[in-house]
């Protein structure tokens, strides 16, 4: 991320100008933590009112170094669109504080009232916004090529590797076009996250357009003997994000999803936990039905000739 002093001097002004030391607390409470102390931060004991500029400076520079400017701006347009508690505030010049976080490669998205990445700039793990260590509920999709060992045996290194090239392309697609991102590949699987908006929907049908694209690709594309068949899973739960693909992998959201795609989800198929049917739409949830195993509590999905 490039250096914000300018943008954060932006910000400053337009605070200085719009909000009260108590208004500007209150905000901060929101973005960093109900224990946020203001006077805490800026040295001045409790019986002192803390100057306005000197508490602007303290939260803006919070938020800098903390990786907190984006949730601080939202939380300033939220404040503008809809005040608060009946009254109503305007935040002087948030209208270049947006132009700024354009530049940084960032898009205002109205559905989720949120800074995004712009993805013809770049696409991060973090949506360049999470912070580490923070907890969210992720909906998350596991996708494994079936019998991968075995088609490298049998058709070669170089031709397994191209078809399996192909399915990274194919999912990087059905996963970006829904704003998830790829969190891992683990020899020829896949782990992908979503977040933002609907995610347990976004993740179902990244997966079913995952299915769909590969039977296209099997009866077009594809220079193999056979089909590339893969299982998929999507299951949603809290997460402690981190850089570090391997303090992810052993959480208890990411370890159900793998369980659920490897031991109970048939090959060429899609399958949803418990914890995502209930969230999906009647539309969607009817293209699935119940896994024919027995002891399995998924609802399974698959690209039939035929089928609705």
């Amino acid at each position: 991320m490039r250096d914000r002093g300018p943008l954060a001097n932006t910000m400053k002004r337009g605070l200085h100008e719009s909000l009260n030391t108590d208004m500007l607390e209150r905000i901060a409470r929101e973005v960093f933590a109900e224990e946020y102390d203001l006077h805490e931060r800026t040295g001045f004991p409790p019986s002192v009112a803390v100057p306005g500029q000197v508490a602007v400076d303290c939260i803006v520079d919070d938020a800098v170094a903390q990786g907190r400017f984006l949730h601080l701006a939202e939380r300033l347009v939220r404040l503008d669109n809809e005040g608060f508690m009946g009254r109503a505030y305007r935040v002087t010049g948030l209208r270049e504080v947006f132009k700024g976080i354009a530049a940084e490669g960032y898009l205002w998205d109205e559905e989720t009232g949120h800074f995004m990445e712009d993805p013809h700039i770049r696409r991060t793990p973090s949506w360049g916004r999470l912070i580490p260590g923070e907890e969210h509920r992720f909906s998350l999709l596991r996708v494994d090529v079936v019998r991968n060992s075995q088609l490298v045996r049998t058709y070669g290194e170089a031709a397994a590797r191209d078809a399996f090239d192909d399915l990274r392309s194919i999912l990087a697609r059905c996963v970006e076009l829904r704003s998830g991102r790829i969190w891992s590949w683990e020899g020829d699987g896949a782990l992908a996250a979503f977040l933002f908006g609907h995610s347990t929907t976004s993740a179902v049908l990244s997966g079913m357009a995952l299915l769909h694209e590969l039977f296209l690709y099997d009866r077009i594309y594809n220079s193999l003997g056979e089909p590339l068949k893969v299982r998929a899973a999507v299951h949603t739960g809290p997460i402690r994000y981190f850089p570090e693909v391997g303090e992810i992998a052993k959480q208890e959201t990411v370890l159900e999803v793998m369980e659920a795609e490897s031991r109970w989800t048939p090959p060429g198929m899609l399958s949803i936990t418990p914890a995502v049917a209930p969230t999906l739409d009647r539309v969607i949830l009817d293209r699935f039905r119940p896994d024919q195993a027995e002891s399995s509590r998924l609802l399974v999905y698959e690209v039939r000739l035929g089928s609705p």
